[in-house]
């Protein structure tokens, strides 16, 4: 299965597809050089095959780039970063 991951136009959401068709998203708020990530959400037929850490990965790669500090106020962002402290730093106050 190939998770393909972008920023939307607005750059307000990275948006997952799957096969040509909508998979997930992740919305993201920009405050100054920190981005908030409020929400998560994966569509039911594609739970369990890793849309939702592809968008994060992608996410907090895209930040990193860009010298950004996040909020992960999304408990799925969250618990992501948790099991990759690797990316740890990114977080704001860390």
């Amino acid at each position: 299965m190939q998770i393909d991951v972008k920023l939307s136009p607005g750059g307000d959401f990275f948006e997952a597809e799957v096969d040509g068709k909508q998979a997930g998203r992740l919305d993201l708020i920009r405050r100054g050089a920190v981005i908030v990530y409020p929400h998560t959400e994966v569509n039911p037929e594609f739970e369990g095959n890793g849309v939702g850490a592809e968008l994060v990965r992608t996410a907090l790669d895209a930040a990193r780039a860009e010298g950004a500090k996040v909020v992960p106020s999304c408990w799925f962002v969250k618990g992501w970063i948790d099991r990759h402290p690797d990316y740890a730093d990114l977080v704001e106050g860390h």
